[in-house]
């Protein structure tokens, strides 16, 4: 099974944001979408979860084109984590957790709803916040109930908006390990857009840079990382080693130098 995405386009207005877009994601691998702000990468995974209409193109999961699927059925299929979202509703983690069980059981969640809850709450770290309201989370605590709650709702596709943008080091870590190990071992087919190039090295199977709502170049981190195509897509120039078997990008900064007169002026 796979997550096809041909031909697609996506436009606010007269700006276009997709511009024919083609990608394949198999079950069980890992997707990160790289590029700059405003590259279209939130866009894309919007398209994908049908939060944004597509103007042209289509979005497929094993021939199914996910147009076609009711809202509950694309639940079973499709789960999305915003990039943020304010979490004002009054509610417990536990509770938020279960509504993403709601695409499988009528009025009321059976054993095995609660089961995955559980199985979730646990995996994001969040057991000693389970019953803790969630309108007193921090940002970064938000942001994992939101991916646990995505982890209840045992996707076939995980899409994640920049999971690890209010996480500190340990749970981005944690959080990324996380996502390939769903893919890995539930057969999950997990799209991930990211700012940081070495955490995409490290835990995605394949890499996609976007700029102007194209593809530039994708495939496996090592085949495309290039200092050329970097510098193309930021603006900055890096070196490329490896360590631990993994490609590493290493900016290229120079500190604003003054000269000694102005220095010796500018002390005390």
């Amino acid at each position: 099974m796979t997550l096809d995405i041909a031909g697609l386009e996506v436009g606010y207005g007269r700006r276009t944001v997709l511009d024919g877009l083609d990608l394949s994601v198999p079950r069980g691998r890992v997707l990160g979408l790289l590029g700059p702000n405003g590259a279209g990468k939130s866009t894309l995974i919007k398209a994908v979860s049908r939060i944004v209409r597509p103007t042209g193109g289509r979005v497929a999961w094993d021939g199914t084109d996910l147009a076609s699927l009711s809202r509950r059925d694309l639940a079973r299929v499709v789960a999305y984590v915003p990039q943020s979202i304010e979490l004002t509703f009054s509610l417990s983690v536990r509770e938020a957790v279960l509504l993403g069980r709601t695409p499988y059981f009528g009025a009321r969640p059976r054993r095995a709803d609660h089961e995955k809850v559980e199985d979730a709450i646990v995996r994001l770290g969040l057991s000693d916040l389970a019953d803790r309201s969630v309108t007193e989370l921090s940002g970064g605590q938000a942001q994992r109930v939101l991916i646990a709650r995505a982890l209840a709702q045992e996707p076939q596709v995980l899409l994640l908006d920049e999971p690890t943008s209010a996480l500190d080091l340990r749970y981005q870590l944690q959080t990324l390990h996380l996502a390939h190990q769903v893919a890995t071992t539930r057969d999950v087919a997990v799209v991930v857009s990211l700012h940081d190039l070495n955490h995409a090295a490290r835990f995605c199977d394949e890499v996609a840079f976007l700029l102007g709502g194209r593809i530039l170049r994708s495939g496996p981190a090592p085949e495309v990382y290039t200092p050329e195509l970097v510098e193309q897509v930021y603006g900055v120039r890096v070196d490329l080693t490896e360590h631990d078997g993994f490609v590493e990008v290493h900016p290229r900064l120079k500190p604003e130098r003054r000269p000694l007169a102005d220095a010796t002026a500018a002390a005390p």
